[in-house]
């Protein structure tokens, strides 16, 4: 009876254990994080796939994805402040192809697109950095800590997204740049990017939520650009990084 007993307790213990690990397991399958060093490519073209095959470059989309690459700022607005809405523009006669829903607000600082690695704005740091996609690199170059949020594109309306992801340049440390996602002001998780690899300069990292809404990302870095001081993987005592490619699904209008 004895050993009877302590079986069926046995296995209660294990059937508990059981259902303790099949619970935690599929609360972490509902956050999906995409990581790479090195040859980002790989993880780069699974993250697209989640967020949605299609690459949508016009409003009025419905499912697939959104992309910036920062190569369709044109000259003369290289080396300036950029507008918080340049990448969805709603007055008149905006264009089309610029209206993706995505905004940089809230924390503030100065956005810039530079087409020379930001050497117009701290040169001794300029030759840590390399551009992924084209010329055309983007930074806040006044501030450590900023928003990306998120409109329905080509409109006003604030939007939510599943998941976002960006593409960094010369991340040195490991737990210094990291993207924070929130549902409006809930903190859903920080998640720091890789470090950069022997094998290249770049870093990516995407987050893809399957059963939360993203209102806002939250970007930060150890240092910017704007202090005019060296990296420091170049003798310099901060990690200055700046960003390529961004990537999210299509934003929807945010719900009451």
């Amino acid at each position: 009876m004895t050993s009877r007993l302590i079986s069926i307790k046995l296995l209660a213990v294990i059937l508990l254990i059981a259902f303790v690990s099949a619970c935690s397991k599929d609360e972490n399958d509902d956050i999906v994080v995409f990581e790479a060093s090195g040859d980002i490519n790989g993880t780069l073209n699974q993250f697209r796939q989640t967020l949605g095959a299609q690459l949508n470059s016009t409003p009025g989309a419905i499912g697939g994805r959104r992309e910036i690459n920062w190569d369709g700022v044109p000259p003369e607005m290289l080396n300036v402040a950029l507008p918080g809405d340049f990448f969805n523009p709603t007055f008149a006669g905006a264009p089309a192809a610029r209206q993706r829903g995505l905004a940089y607000a809230g924390v503030g600082g100065e956005f810039r697109v530079s087409a020379s690695l930001f050497t117009e704005v701290n040169a001794a740091a300029a030759n840590q950095f390399v551009a992924f996609s084209g010329d055309r690199t983007f930074a806040n170059i006044s501030s450590n800590l900023w928003d990306a949020e998120f409109r329905v594109p080509g409109q006003t309306l604030a939007a939510t997204v599943k998941g976002f992801g960006a593409v960094f340049s010369d991340v040195d440390g490991t737990n210094t740049t990291f993207l924070e996602f929130f549902n409006e002001s809930r903190s859903l998780g920080k998640f720091f990017v890789p470090a950069k690899s022997s094998q290249s300069n770049f870093s990516f990292l995407g987050v893809y939520f399957k059963n939360e809404r993203v209102t806002r990302v939250r970007i930060g870095h150890d240092g910017h650009l704007g202090e005019g001081i060296n990296d420091i993987s170049n003798g310099g005592t901060k990690d200055l990084i700046i960003l390529d490619d961004f990537l999210y699904d299509e934003p929807v209008q945010k719900q009451p």
